[in-house]
Formats: C-alpha cells, sequence, structure tokens
C-alpha cells in the first residue's frame, strides 16, 4: 500500500520529517518499509497485516498520525448541492442475497460531462500507481485511496430498467469485465445485475457494456459492503485480484457507504458537473451495530505493568476513533467501530492503548511464576542432532506446513489434507512430507549460483490415520554438489551417497543408536530369512537408495533424487535426500557409554579378498564376521570394490581389512592366523562367498 506524505497532511499536522514519520509509524504497528522521494512529495510503503483494511487508505493512516503525536483529525470536505429531484425517481435498488450483500448504497449525478482528468488528480492517482481513465473513473479511485471504501460508477443509462438487483449469479451466466475478458460464472458468486443480465463482479470489477465512456451522462454511483469470503472465493476462481477486491476480501466498513458516496459525488459535481439527485437509495436491511466493551482500568494496570493516566487513555482512544460513551470509576464503557473488525476484546483494546502509549515506557520485567518448568523429553536428543547436523556442515531451514497438492503429491502415497481456506492454489494441503519445502529452498540457492549446499529441516507431516490426522516430527535433509572443491592440495569431488550415509550414521551415534546393529537395505539387497524387501519409494533413484532399519524398525529412507524429479525442478546435478522419522529414533535405547582403556599393546591388521553374490551388501559382511565372536577383533572396513567383465554378472569382488588386538598381550602370529580362518570359514559357509586367492585374482 502507497501513501502520499503531501495527502496525509491534508488531514492532520504533521511536524516531523517523511524518515522520522516512517520510524515512529513502525513503533506503533503500521510499518513503513520505504520512503521514496517524488518531486514535491514523499511515498511510503506500508507492509500492513490482514487485519487493518482500515490503514488501507489514507484517512486510516492519518487516523493513526492522529494518535501518535495527539492531534486532531480534520474533516474530510464533503460540500454537496443537490437538486431538488429526488433520486428514486432516476433508480431502485433490490437485494436478493442478503447473505452476502449487507448494505447497498447508490447516488445518481445527471448531466455529467466525462473528459479526461486535471493535472492533480493525474499526478496524485499515478504517483500510487494507478492509470488514469477519466474523470469519473478516476474520482471513483480517488476516492478509495482517501477513504478506503470501494466504488463503482455505471452509466445508468444503459441499465436495463434502472433497476440495480444484488443476486447470486445463475447457471453458465457469463459477464465481459471492463478488462475486456469473458468470465464464466458459477452459483455462489455474487454479481451486480439489472433486470435483463449481469453488469459487474460485485466488489471486484464492473461490466464492459455499463462502464463510464465519453458520452455517459447520468452516473450510477455504488457503494455497498459484500461479504469478504464470497468475495474472496469469486476472486480466486476467476484469477482476478483488484484494489476493491483487496479491501472487500479483508473486511471494509459496513458504515462507510454514504460517506464514501457524497465524497465522491461531491468531487463530480466539481471536475464533471451536473446535478446531484437528492437523497441516496441506501438499502440496509439489517443495521450493523457493535456491543460496547467495557475497559477497566485494573486490567490496563494489570496486562501493562504500571498504571496509565485515565485523561491520556481517553485522548488515545478519541483520536483512534472509539467512542467513551460512559466513564465510571473502575473504567470506561467504549463505542467500537465498524472500521475497527479487528478490535472485539478488552485486550484488544489495551493493545491500542499500548502502542500509542510507547511500548518503551513501560518496565522491561518478567511476569512472576510459581510453577515449575520442565523440558519436553525429546529435546535433549534434538539438540543433539541439531548440533550434530551444523558441525557436519547442514544449514537449518524453516519451511511452511502448507504446500501445493501436485507437488505434494509427488513425494508420498497418502491423502491430502486440504485446508478449507487456503491463502492460495499454492499452499492448498498441509505436506505429507518435508521434501517440497527443502527442495524450494535449495532451488532458490541453486538458481542464484549456490550448487553446493547441505540443508535440513525438523517439523512435522501430516497425514490421516484411521479418520484423524496425524502429526509426526520428522528430519528432512538435502546434500548436493561438491563435497570438496577444487584447490592446490586436492581435486573437485562430488557428493556421493556414501556420504550422505555417513552423515547418517555419524546422527546414530551420536543418540547412541547402536550403529554396527543398523542396516541400509536397498531394494537390490539379499534380506534376512523372514525380513521384507525393500521397495524404493518413487521419487527416489532405484539404484541409489537405501531404507534404514534397526531390529526390526524403520528408521528412515536415504537416497539420490529420482532424475525425473531433478528434471521438473529444472536441477541439472544429482541431489540426495533423507527423510527420517524420529519418533522411533528417540525411543531406540541407547548403549551405555563405557570408558575403553587406551591399548598398549601393538595391532596386527589382515586383509581378506572375496566374490561375493551382487545381492550381499557389505552390511551383511560385517554383521557376520560379528558373530564370530572373536573379542581381538577392534576394527572392520572395506577397502576395494570390483565388479568388472572378468567376472560373472551376478558376482562382485570386495576386499576388506580386520584389525586384530589385544589389551592385554601382543599376538601372535599363529593366533591371527586361527581368528582369519575361522572368519574365512563362516564366510563361506554362511553367504557362500569365494576368497580370492593370488591364482583366482582378476585384478
Amino acid at each position: 500500500m502507497k501513501i502520499s506524505w503531501q495527502w496525509l497532511k491534508e488531514f492532520v499536522d504533521i511536524d516531523v520529517s517523511p524518515q522520522q514519520l516512517a520510524a515512529d509509524l513502525t513503533n506503533v504497528g503500521v510499518v513503513v518499509e520505504t520512503v521514496e522521494p517524488l518531486e514535491a512529495d514523499f511515498l511510503f510503503e506500508l507492509d500492513l497485516t490482514t487485519n487493518r483494511p482500515d490503514c488501507l487508505s489514507h484517512v486510516g493512516v492519518a487516523r493513526e498520525v492522529s494518535a501518535l503525536y495527539r492531534k486532531p483529525l480534520k474533516p474530510i470536505d464533503v460540500r454537496l448541492e443537490q437538486s431538488p429531484s429526488p433520486v428514486n425517481a432516476h433508480v431502485t435498488v433490490e437485494i436478493e442475497s442478503r447473505r452476502l450483500c449487507t448494505r447497498y448504497s447508490a447516488r445518481v449525478i445527471c448531466g455529467v460531462q466525462v473528459a479526461p482528468s486535471p493535472e492533480w488528480l493525474v499526478r496524485r492517482l499515478e504517483a500510487l500507481g494507478l492509470r488514469s481513465i477519466n474523470n469519473i473513473a478516476d474520482i471513483t479511485n480517488y476516492v478509495l485511496m482517501e477513504l478506503g471504501h470501494p466504488l463503482h460508477a455505471f452509466d445508468l443509462v444503459r441499465i436495463e430498467g434502472r433497476k440495480i438487483i444484488v443476486r447470486e449469479a445463475r447457471h453458465e451466466e457469463r459477464l465481459v469485465t471492463i478488462d475486456g475478458l469473458e468470465r464464466k460464472l458459477e452459483r455462489g458468486m455474487l454479481v451486480i445485475a439489472d433486470q435483463v443480465r449481469p453488469v459487474a463482479l460485485a466488489g471486484i470489477m464492473g461490466g464492459l457494456e455499463s462502464e463510464i465512456g465519453f458520452s455517459t451522462r447520468e452516473v450510477l454511483l455504488e457503494s455497498a459492503w459484500f461479504d469478504p469470503l464470497s468475495i474472496r472465493r469469486t476472486s480466486k476462481s476467476l484469477a482476478v485480484h483488484t484494489e476493491a477486491s483487496h479491501r472487500f476480501e479483508r473486511g471494509a466498513d459496513v458504515n462507510a457507504t454514504v460517506l464514501a458516496l457524497d465524497r465522491a459525488a461531491s468531487l463530480i459535481r466539481r471536475l464533471a458537473g451536473g446535478q446531484v439527485q437528492q437523497g441516496v437509495v441506501d438499502c440496509y436491511p439489517q443495521v450493523v451495530r457493535r456491543e460496547p466493551l467495557f475497559l477497566r482500568k485494573s486490567r490496563i494496570t494489570q496486562v501493562m505493568g504500571s498504571e496509565i493516566q485515565p485523561p491520556v487513555v481517553g485522548e488515545i482512544l478519541n483520536l483512534l476513533n472509539f467512542k467513551i460513551v460512559e466513564g465510571l470509576a473502575e473504567g470506561w464503557r467504549v463505542d467500537l467501530p465498524t472500521s475497527r473488525l479487528d478490535v472485539e476484546r478488552e485486550i484488544d483494546l489495551i493493545e491500542e492503548i499500548a502502542r500509542h502509549y510507547g511500548y518503551d515506557k513501560f518496565l522491561s520485567t518478567l511476569p512472576t511464576w510459581k510453577e515449575g518448568s520442565r523440558r519436553r523429553p525429546e529435546y535433549s536428543q534434538q539438540k543433539i542432532l541439531k548440533e550434530g547436523l551444523m558441525h557436519l556442515g547442514y544449514s537449518e531451514t524453516l519451511t511452511y506446513s502448507f504446500v501445493d497438492e501436485l507437488e505434494n503429491q509427488g513425494f508420498t502415497d497418502q491423502q491430502p489434507i486440504r485446508l478449507l481456506s487456503p491463502l492460495s492454489t499454492e499452499t492448498g494441503v498441509m505436506r505429507s512430507s518435508l521434501l517440497p519445502g527443502l527442495l524450494r529452498s535449495f532451488l532458490r540457492n541453486y538458481n542464484r549460483g549456490m550448487r553446493s549446499a547441505r540443508i535440513y529441516e525438523m517439523g512435522k507431516t501430516y497425514r490421516k490415520n484411521a479418520g484423524q490426522v496425524q502429526e509426526d516430527e520428522y528430519l528432512g535433509m538435502i546434500t548436493s554438489g561438491n563435497y570438496q572443491e577444487k584447490s592446490v592440495h586436492s581435486v573437485t569431488r562430488a557428493i556421493n551417497f556414501f556420504d550422505l550415509k555417513g552423515d547418517i550414521e555419524i546422527l546414530l551415534q551420536l543418540l547412541g543408536i547402536p550403529v554396527k546393529q543398523v542396516r541400509f537395505v536397498g531394494s537390490m539387497h539379499r534380506t534376512e530369512k523372514g525380513e521384507p524387501s525393500c521397495s524404493p519409494l518413487r521419487h527416489y533413484h532405484p539404484g541409489v537408495s537405501a531404507e534404514i532399519r534397526w531390529g526390526g524398525q524403520k528408521l528412515g529412507f536415504l537416497g539420490q533424487l529420482h532424475p525425473k524429479v531433478c528434471e521438473q525442478y529444472k536441477i541439472k546435478q544429482p541431489v540426495l535426500v533423507a527423510e527420517i522419522p524420529l519418533r522411533p529414533w528417540y525411543n531406540v535405547r541407547a548403549t551405555e557409554k563405557a570408558f575403553h582403556e587406551i591399548p598398549r599393546f601393538p595391532s596386527i591388521q589382515r586383509d581378506l579378498s572375496m566374490f561375493v553374490n551382487k545381492d550381499i551388501d557389505y552390511s551383511t559382511i560385517e554383521s557376520t564376521i560379528q558373530q564370530a565372536h572373536i573379542e581381538e577383533i577392534q576394527k572392520i572396513f572395506p577397502f576395494d570394490l570390483y565388479m568388472g567383465e572378468r567376472l560373472p554378472s551376478d558376482k562382485k569382488g570386495i576386499s576388506i581389512s580386520i584389525v586384530y588386538q589385544a589389551l592385554d598381550r601382543t599376538l601372535t602370529e599363529e593366533e591371527v592366523n586361527r581368528h582369519h580362518e575361522k572368519i574365512e570359514a563362516l564366510l563361506t559357509e554362511t553367504l557362500g562367498v569365494e576368497i580370492r586367492t593370488p591364482s583366482k585374482d582378476v585384478m
């Protein structure tokens, strides 16, 4: 929302600089993002919350300035000369849909001269980003920016039967709007119609057939109040957003319709001539009245921690248009204006007083608390994981829980949980996976040249379980690009599956989960008897992904994102991701940490090379060796893998090293040979491996 400095000064005296005013408004909650000079003026760009439609106008902001500096708000100039001819003789109004239209007011001006607007009006509108059309249309836009209440002007001659009917659209009704587009209307959409056809989309845009032209002589001015939800639905459905719909969606002032009409009629009389017909057609079947609130002095002191003098309270409330109708010893009975629907409770009034009194005038003291406090059970584990991820080079990101439905479907088989009133089509469902948001974060960096990134998010995902919404805590990880950049000491190396696997093993270790018992099972891996096979999720690369398992539990999934998914996001490099449900991780009982004496005796390392079936992974080989229960084994690790044309297609060659060491003595050659032979026999018997000898060496 743009606000003109010079225009503001027409409603309130301002003694400070534009920059100081911007800072002061921001301090009271009317956030000014930028101040830009424009010839002899300054433009303020406001960042308003959706609950403050009253500040979508110069008068609304001027009221905030009035309360801020304790200066009176100047009245709006509405000098209106009316002809003796009654307005009812020129037009009638009927509201069919009272549920969607609470009030409809109209005025008629006859004998106008439609022409280009004067230069001062054109400059003022163009400064705010509005295009000049003609003097009548420009005046309605001028009043919109001044008072914040949308108006629309019809060519009265083009209204069939000179009757306005506010109703819902009929089946397959169509309307060509003033932008020249034919729009197919649906049932439930509110329209302004004459006796034959729709002539405008209520609260959004007028129709082409009834718009003001240079031949127009009779003008019908509309000023109404439409249901915000109805306007929002129609606006989203037809993909049209206007200055009028922006205000009606947030809630216009139902009692400002006649004032806006009178201001516009006064300006038309001045700039376009003509005669304003006597009176207003005002269809207001059920007058909106708000119940007064009682504001207690004791409650102000209790909430703010110090007393505010009653005269100060009264002055602030009156300047903000909250009229005190009765003052008592205990407090005040305050009348609530229909322009401030965000103020509903006593605490809301206290907030209004506090922000204009000055938060800096209240002591910074914490409220007293006599009860105890405790952290959530998983707090310490979550902290360990976050610190571990930080040390591994990951950056934390926070994304929205609302995502696009089609994007969400690409990462889950769960039925989506749809929002009843989404902010946009891009935020229509609750996320079933953290990956859509994480990928968007990665993509933002990727498109700006940051090709190497490691990011994570801890957050909730949502799914349906027995008809109820279930929340699950997840850890999502993304890593892509280079693990090691090129330098004088090293060459570039891209991040691969095993880097991510290693990161996850480190996180498991930090939580005390026995990593040696954890298995990473891919779709091509042989599973143990009775153990289900791994079916990769469709957004993972089937050959570069694995499920994390421990003791029959599934601890998550990791792997390379499917190339088709990368193509959809226009990412031209491999992306590795992990999805980890945190509850199973937190529930695993950590192994007790024990002190291990530093060995005083030397170790002996022996290598073992073998041919195995391709579906046998390294973790299976290592767990089989552990079953030999040889206490002297201190470490086992692979160092070579071979799959080539000199081996059968179902075989691979793997070489491992085994480190033997005793804590109480130096091992002899005979002892190590005996242990090594036992391991070879166990591997041959259990896994059917073929020990590689120099005569069978394929290298």
